[in-house]
């Protein structure tokens, strides 16, 4: 039997990529000894070189895996780093508060929020009032503009590598429940934790910008969702009784869907150097679907582009 060799050697990459996320997972965050495996990353390109030395030898199927191989397990490292050292991001210090405003809205509102580096915490309580608190280490203050119908907070808009020169971020921001026609949260740097119970969400957009976010929808309803990570990691828990669309786009990233019992999903990826991954086991082709997809009262779709990166779909040790 003949092998198609770049698909063989296409197979050996995502494996090793996905094989760096799921030890990741089993060690639950602990990546010291990927830490100090990425220091020999100069391996990546003397495999590659080595490989086309000896693609026309009797050494070329070993030297074409091995070329395969280590850049896989090189990025899949940085997948696993990149938003964890986001999240020392910033000067040190105890951050202080910079500001304080709460509000009430008067009917279902559009929120948009773009952090810098740092924590950011959202969560919500009965009722249709809002509070933001914000501290920062370097006395930065977010701009702060609302209405009974609109919040926008906005923490600057430095350039480049400054966001770490701007003091480091301690946020949290308390939403009503009930209807929220539109939601936009942009996370740059450092890390997030969004849950949302009680909410019934028109649209929802995410973006984690070198930063590890986690949004738990599990008692949430959501019409449309969206989300885009570059060089971080975005995890989402869906909801169990609501139906959900969605569109995904990852660049050099992680994504993160974990699902309830009785959820449908269908999961459809396009793109360039990216793989799905089900419990730790790398899939085959451009679609997954659930066995109870068909069965299920309610059904997850989404559409993701996935370019340097990984679909994890209910990884080893749960979405972080």
């Amino acid at each position: 039997m003949r092998v198609n060799r770049r698909f063989l050697y296409w197979g050996v990459f995502l494996v090793a990529m996905g094989g760096v996320l799921v030890a990741a997972d089993i060690r639950n965050g602990d990546t010291a000894i990927i830490a100090d495996a990425l220091r020999f990353w100069p391996l990546a390109i003397l495999a590659i070189g080595l490989g086309l030395v000896l693609r026309r030898t009797r050494f070329s199927l070993p030297a074409g895996m091995l070329a395969a191989a280590v850049p896989g397990l090189v990025l899949g490292g940085s997948f696993v780093l990149a938003p964890r050292v986001a999240i020392d991001c910033g000067s040190g210090g105890v951050p202080s508060n910079v500001a304080t405003r709460d509000g009430t809205f008067d009917g279902p509102a559009r929120i948009s929020v773009t952090t810098g580096c740092g924590n950011f915490v959202v969560d919500t309580a009965p009722g249709s009032g809002w509070r933001i608190d914000a501290g920062n280490t370097g006395s930065r203050t977010p701009t702060i503009e609302a209405s009974g119908r609109s919040l926008s907070i906005d923490a600057g808009r430095p350039d480049g590598w400054h966001w770490f020169d701007a003091g480091r971020d301690a946020w949290r921001l308390t939403l009503p429940t009930g209807a929220i026609d539109d939601l936009s949260l942009k996370v740059n740097a450092g890390e997030s934790q969004i849950t949302l119970p009680g909410t019934q969400i028109g649209r929802l957009d995410i973006t984690a910008n070198a930063a590890q976010v986690t949004v738990d929808l599990s008692a949430a309803t959501v019409a449309s969702l969206s989300g885009t990570v570059n060089a971080g990691l975005l995890s989402f828990h869906l909801p169990a009784n609501a139906d959900v669309v969605g569109s995904m786009e990852v660049n050099a990233g992680e994504l993160q869907v974990c699902v309830p019992s009785g959820l449908g999903l269908h999961v459809h990826r396009v793109g360039a150097l990216s793989g799905i991954s089900v419990n730790g086991l790398q899939q085959n082709g451009a679609d997954w679907t659930s066995p109870d997809y068909v069965s299920s009262a309610h059904h997850a779709d989404l559409n993701v582009n996935v370019n340097l990166g990984n679909v994890e779909i209910n990884p080893i040790g749960g979405c972080k």
